[in-house]
This record gives structure tokens, C-alpha cells and sequence, in this order.
């Protein structure tokens, strides 16, 4: 297991995640249980579903100050804040984020670095 810590802008906000798997299979079977860490000092909880259905598959980074999803849309993945989606990945795998908040970079940093793209696909594909 590992912990991983992000620190945006010379430690301004930081993220740390503790008990990490670093296989991404160990990683995808455990995500549903969740993780724990800390965002600037407060707890918040990492977790994903994987369903048949696209409507519920997502990522999830909730706390006290923390609401933060990634869910899949039609062709691309979409960040969600606070019930408002503020940024998008393009067919490029880029992410458009055109006013982030560090909660929202955090996460996504989060998301591509543990590879979790395999989680919001469906499981139909992904197990072929």
C-alpha cells in the first residue's frame, strides 16, 4: 500500500491519500470501499463505482468542503463541483478546465495519476 501527496503551488493546497493500491486492478477492486485522506488539513473520502448503466459510474471526492465527481458522458469524462459541471476531457485526453478551483485540480491529478479512466467504461468492454 501507499500514501500519495500532491502539493499545488508550492504547498499551498494540498492533497494526501492514504492506503493506496498500486495495481490498478487491486486499485479498481478496493475504489468501491473508498479511500481516506486529507485535503488541506480536512478528511475526505475517494471512491468509485463501475455499473453497467453510464449514468451510474463515477468518481467521487467528498468532504466537508470537498464535492468533487468525474462521471462519463456520451464521449468524454465531466467534472462536476458542487452539483455544477466546470470542466470536461476532450477526445485528445485533455482536460478543459476554465476556472479551476484547487479542489478540482486535486482531483483530477488524482484521477489520471491512479489511472481510473478503465473505472467509468463500461464493464462490458473493459473485461473483454
Amino acid at each position: 500500500m501507499e500514501s500519495w501527496t500532491v502539493a499545488l503551488r508550492d504547498g499551498e493546497a494540498t492533497l494526501k491519500v492514504h492506503r493506496l493500491m498500486p495495481e490498478p486492478l487491486l486499485m479498481r477492486w478496493r475504489l468501491w470501499k473508498g479511500f481516506e485522506g486529507e485535503v488541506d488539513g480536512e478528511p475526505f473520502r475517494f471512491t468509485g463505482t463501475s455499473a453497467l448503466r453510464r449514468s451510474r459510474r463515477s468518481v467521487t471526492y467528498e468532504g466537508p468542503t470537498v464535492d468533487v465527481r468525474i462521471v462519463p458522458r456520451a464521449f468524454s469524462l465531466r467534472l462536476v463541483e458542487q452539483g455544477e459541471e466546470v470542466g470536461f476531457r476532450s477526445f485528445s485526453n485533455q482536460w478543459e478546465l476554465p476556472d479551476p478551483t484547487d479542489h478540482a485540480v486535486l482531483a483530477v491529478c488524482l484521477f489520471e495519476w491512479a489511472g481510473l479512466e478503465d473505472l467509468l467504461r463500461t464493464p462490458v468492454l473493459r473485461d473483454l
